[in-house]
């Protein structure tokens, strides 16, 4: 398999704004309930520090968003979201995505990666996490509403980039 990357095209929008939705509406992952529109999507990803695609035979499978997880005196420590289309999950994009963003973001003068919400039902994601080196440093007990309204705990994952 073929596996590439790239920074987002204008007309890589629509497509990225599917992926984005379909997660959404999976009410599984994505902090967010409500649907992306063209216009505020478009905005969401011009404010990021980095918006990357993993591209399998040339076709965007997936991509990630990167910027400070939080600001000023915080603004060192980077926080990023990962989107996998349907038909591409399960294909083991997940590492060479996350990988790549790790490599960004130290590239970008970043200190560490947080990710502040990733519930403990998303298997597939902490193991790849784990993985590359990301821990466990807290967990919120109900902390994430999942769509079918039941209470998932959800983690905070840390690494180190320097």
């Amino acid at each position: 398999m073929n596996v590439t990357f790239r920074t987002y095209q204008k007309e890589d929008v629509e497509l990225l704004k599917e992926i984005w939705n379909d997660i959404l509406m999976e009410g599984n992952a994505f902090p967010g309930e409500k649907l992306c529109e063209k216009e505020e999507f478009e905005e969401m990803l011009a404010s990021q520090s980095a918006v990357t695609c993993i591209l399998v035979e040339d076709q965007v499978a997936g991509y990630y968003i990167l910027h400070p997880n939080h600001i000023g005196r915080c603004g060192h420590v980077a926080n990023a979201s990962f989107a996998i289309a349907r038909e591409f999950r399960g294909r083991k994009l997940a590492e060479p995505l996350v990988r790549k963003c790790i490599q960004q973001a130290k590239e970008l003068g970043f200190q560490g990666m947080q990710f502040n919400a990733v519930v403990v039902g998303n298997t597939a994601a902490i193991h790849t996490y784990q993985k590359i080196g990301f821990e466990i440093i807290g967990t919120v007990p109900r902390g994430y509403r999942l769509k079918n309204g039941e209470y998932s705990d959800m983690h905070i994952m840390y690494l180190a980039l320097n």
